[in-house]
């Protein structure tokens, strides 16, 4: 017969060996330690990665330009709002000066600028509520 190998001999060994399922045990759980490790390493670098505001596909840069373009908007709606609110005081204060013109002078009358003097009311509007002609379907 021939005989094996020293190094198969002694794997042969080591397979019979009480100790074997243990060791194996501790190898499969070794490996499985090492492989999380390794993505939650990789999971790391990418949290890193989006959150570093250096570049343009990092989410931080992402809220960065967000955040750059509310403030600019909000300045735009609060110069409006300040236009709103001057433009609001003038109409006012024009309403108030026609009114005591028209208490000085009753004779006036004040038209409106588009020269008509009763303005026109939605009830009188003749619009086409159906442009398309669409029929009505009556189930």
């Amino acid at each position: 017969m021939n005989k094996p190998s020293g190094l198969a001999a002694k794997l042969r060994a080591l397979l019979k060996a009480k100790e074997t399922p243990m060791w194996a045990v501790i190898l499969i759980l070794i490996t499985v330690i090492i492989i999380q490790q390794i993505q939650i390493s990789e999971l790391q670098w990418r949290v890193d990665e989006d959150h570093d505001g250096s570049s343009i596909e990092s989410v931080a840069g992402r809220l960065y330009i967000l955040e750059g373009m509310a403030n600019k908007h909000a300045d735009q709606i609060e110069e409006l709002e300040t236009y709103i609110r001057q433009l609001q005081n003038d109409g006012a204060r024009y309403d108030w000066e026609l009114k005591q013109l028209e208490w000085l002078h009753p004779e006036l009358k004040v038209i409106p600028p588009d020269g008509n003097p009763n303005p026109l009311k939605s009830t009188e509007l003749n619009l086409d509520m159906n442009p398309g002609k669409v029929p009505d379907v009556k189930k």
